[in-house]
């Protein structure tokens, strides 16, 4: 409980100032249970000194002597408690404070560090109840591989995962090559890429458009590469894509994608038989050299590794 001088004066009656004293280095020496009744120092240098288990001294405070122990008056411009009960509704404005405030599910303060950049780090692991609000800023992972748990939710045997653990979205470089013999050369005028990564969910769009192409002893299949994320190793094997435009190849467009198990290209495909049952892999002698040449737009999912 704070003390005040009123309080001690109704308590001991009156009050005999006996000088300053360093809290620090308790000087003049002063002993728990040892004193007159009503002698009192005035703290002048802030200090740990334990008189009957009081130890947060601050400058400005009175250390009254009570006839039994020692008592803190707080003195000093600057709020030096230990623990603070409010009752009713309380306003603080100019907070400053190496570490600051936080409450629990129980409305108990708990201690969150300033790390001096702004940011306040929760020291202990609080329960909140009810809906949390930030006014401004963001709310930070600190460290990788956490996220937001939804395992308080139900789910099916097959669940692995309830745990979110990323957000992303930016940029990627698509680019024409192959899966065996490089092509000499091949000049994109168009090469566009987005992604967005929700968890290990990868979300990707292309556009791209060539203006010139050397295909001389080129082999195996068109593929492109660039992709944001290697993607994971499945045993069911692959993610399909979807080819929403494509033109001016050189005599067979493709009408698909996939993205291999553990791959980081995609292989091109299309329908081989007049009646759409067979699919394969489109040559990578299907690249147009012409100007402009071989235009693809196309969208799709993946897992990341």
């Amino acid at each position: 409980m704070l003390k005040t001088v009123s309080s001690i004066t109704n308590a001991i009656g009156a009050l005999n100032y006996k000088g300053t004293w360093d809290a620090n280095a308790n000087s003049p020496l002063l002993t728990s249970s040892v004193g007159t009744k009503g002698d009192y120092y005035v703290v002048s240098t802030a200090g740990t000194t334990n008189l009957n288990g009081i130890s947060n001294w601050g400058v400005g405070d009175l250390a009254t002597f009570n006839g039994s122990v020692w008592q803190r008056v707080e003195g000093g411009a600057d709020l030096n408690g230990v623990n603070l009960s409010v009752s009713g509704t309380s306003t603080l404005s100019g907070l400053t404070a190496s570490t600051a405030l936080a409450l629990n599910a129980s409305k108990e303060i708990v201690s969150v560090t300033n790390t001096g950049t702004g940011n306040n780090v929760l020291a202990t692991a609080p329960t909140l109840v009810g809906d949390v609000s930030l006014s401004t800023g963001n709310l930070i992972i600190g460290t990788s591989g956490k996220g937001i748990d939804f395992s308080i939710t139900s789910h099916p045997a097959g669940m692995t995962s309830e745990l979110l653990a990323d957000y992303e979205e930016g940029t990627w470089t698509p680019a024409y090559t192959t899966s065996a013999g490089a092509y000499v050369s091949v000049t994109h005028s168009i090469q566009l890429g987005q992604y967005r990564k929700v968890g290990s969910l990868v979300y990707i769009t292309l556009s791209l458009r060539t203006s010139a192409a050397d295909i001389t002893g080129a082999t195996g299949q068109m593929l492109i590469s660039g992709l944001p994320y290697t993607a994971a190793t499945q045993s069911q094997g692959i993610a399909s894509m979807s080819v929403s435009y494509a033109t001016i190849f050189a005599s067979i467009r493709p009408m698909g994608a996939y993205v291999p198990s553990g791959g980081t290209t995609m292989y091109l495909t299309y329908i081989t038989s007049p009646v759409g049952s067979n699919w394969g892999e489109l040559a990578a002698t299907q690249l147009s050299t012409g100007n402009p040449a071989n235009i693809l737009l196309l969208s799709g999912c993946y897992i990341a590794a």
